[in-house]
């Protein structure tokens, strides 16, 4: 078995930025110098030089035998949702290098299974849709009446096929990636540990990226950014139907805005923007209410708890493959090009829950 370079280089940045070359060398007992021949395609992999590298990766031999063309481009196709200034570069490169190894194994997981939904996820770009417009068109497209709030964005999104997990990114810079690619499931991965209003409008931002910026290279540019948040809020808090409530709000109407989040599910920050956006407050009240929600405390935690929001599309793909096909854990795993542990750690949680239905049911 041969592997690949590239692959070899999205597998060690997915590890983090600790996992230099130079680490790699060392731990597998190759030069640096080879690796990095590797790495750029200049020199190939096999026998036991491959075994030695996938076991200090701590991955299976046929994840670095993957050739897909979407990896070592030296360009990318993962859309960030993030605080730009913190984010390094070398945790966008782990977050990239993870949220392709994610699309990789959900691909796997959900065609390999039984009862893996088709994709249906609409295709609006922007150089034809304005984002608002695609928006409403997706809650057309998922039977929400125009003026509803979304229950579950979720599982809204997941009915198109979207593949939604929750990763630990490794940095609180960045709340969720999403990416597209020809022959691979959608995905949107979001940071654990987020409130649920950061997570819905998270999940709601991606989703705006897979429609209206699809397959293409992701640039982070503050208009493409700006366009995924206008979808997003409009997804979540159609202007139209929110906008008689945030007329003639001043800077200590907190109370309204709590109502407004829990009826609609968006943070007090991102109704703000909406009041600024549709123009029923101007830019010194919307400052106003900046300067407040960092005074309170409530930049990062709001007050108004919402209904926990949960993945369930791979709960299932995974429950397929354990129950139904009768599939012991390392089978499975081996699907998802992992070893059993981190399979286990990462796509079983829901079964060590205690979850009635499917608690015990792998040897």
């Amino acid at each position: 078995m041969r592997g690949s370079g590239p692959t070899l280089a999205v597998v060690r940045q997915a590890k983090g930025t600790a996992w230099t070359q130079a680490r790699l060398a060392e731990a597998s007992g190759l030069s640096q110098g080879y690796l990095s021949k590797v790495e750029s395609g200049q020199a190939e992999i096999e026998g036991e030089a491959l075994t030695a590298v996938a076991s200090a990766l701590e991955v299976p031999v046929d994840l670095l035998a993957v050739r897909d063309p979407h990896f070592g481009t030296g360009v990318s196709c993962v859309h960030h949702r993030r605080r730009r200034s913190r984010l390094t570069a070398g945790s966008a490169r782990r977050v990239e290098g993870l949220t392709q190894l994610v699309s990789l194994s959900a691909t796997r997981l959900l065609e390999d299974a039984t009862s893996a939904p088709e994709v249906e996820l609409p295709d609006l770009p922007v150089e034809r849709f304005d984002p608002a417009e695609a928006a409403q068109r997706v809650r057309g497209e998922a039977g929400l009446r125009r003026n509803a709030p979304v229950p579950d964005v979720i599982r809204l999104v997941e009915a198109f096929g979207i593949v939604v997990v929750r990763r630990d990114l490794g940095t609180d810079a960045q709340d969720g990636v999403s990416l597209r690619v020809p022959g691979r499931r959608p995905i949107i991965v979001i940071n654990t540990a987020l409130p649920v209003d950061r997570q819905r409008f998270s999940v709601a931002h991606e989703a705006g990226h897979l429609v209206l910026h699809g397959w293409q290279v992701s640039t982070g540019e503050d208009l493409v950014e700006d366009e995924a948040n206008h979808f997003a809020r409009e997804l979540l808090a159609p202007e139209s139907a929110i906008r008689p409530f945030l007329t003639g709000l001043t800077e200590r109407d907190f109370r309204p805005l709590i109502n407004l989040k829990l009826h609609w599910g968006v943070s007090i920050a991102a109704l703000i923007e909406i009041a600024k956006r549709s123009g029923t407050i101007d830019e010194g009240t919307h400052r106003a209410f900046r300067m407040r929600l960092n005074t309170l405390g409530w930049r990062l935690v709001e007050p108004g708890v919402l209904p926990e929001e949960n993945p369930q599309l791979i709960d299932t793909a995974v429950d397929a493959h354990l129950d139904k096909l009768q599939r012991s854990v390392p089978t499975v795993a081996g699907v998802a090009l992992m070893l059993p542990e981190p399979f286990e750690h990462h796509y079983m949680r829901h079964r060590r829950a205690g979850d009635s239905s499917t608690a015990g049911a792998v040897a």
